[in-house]
């Protein structure tokens, strides 16, 4: 059985993908200047810097978004810390309110019983 015949479109993707861009240069012989050639691969070289310039950028972003996100988690934890604690606070003071209420009332009849 004969191999397929692969598509030459994904075979120059592919190489270009896997580092193979230099090879694939040479084998085109339409430029014939070495000039032309030295600006491309100049132009080349820069374009690589750049992408490894992009590609750090793209770290540090992720790193800034990991800890901006930690930092968003801390401080909804430390709020939902406060929240819960005025709550409590409130429940006290809601029961220290009733419990004077209780007391006055208790002093009221008391009173009532005396001055009767």
């Amino acid at each position: 059985m004969a191999p397929k015949p692969k598509n030459k479109n994904k075979e120059s993707k592919k190489g270009a993908v896997d580092g193979d861009a230099a090879r694939t240069a040479d084998a085109v012989d339409d430029i014939t200047d070495d000039a032309t050639k030295k600006i491309l691969r100049n132009e080349i070289r820069e374009l690589r810097r750049e992408i490894e310039k992009q590609e750090n950028f793209t770290g540090l972003y992720n790193d800034e978004r990991l800890r901006i996100n930690y930092f968003w988690l801390v401080a909804k934890k430390e709020l939902e810390d406060k929240q819960a604690e005025l709550r409590n606070k409130e429940r006290e003071f809601q029961d220290l309110q009733e419990k004077h209420e209780i007391t006055i009332k208790i002093m009221k009849q008391k009173l009532k019983h005396l001055v009767f």
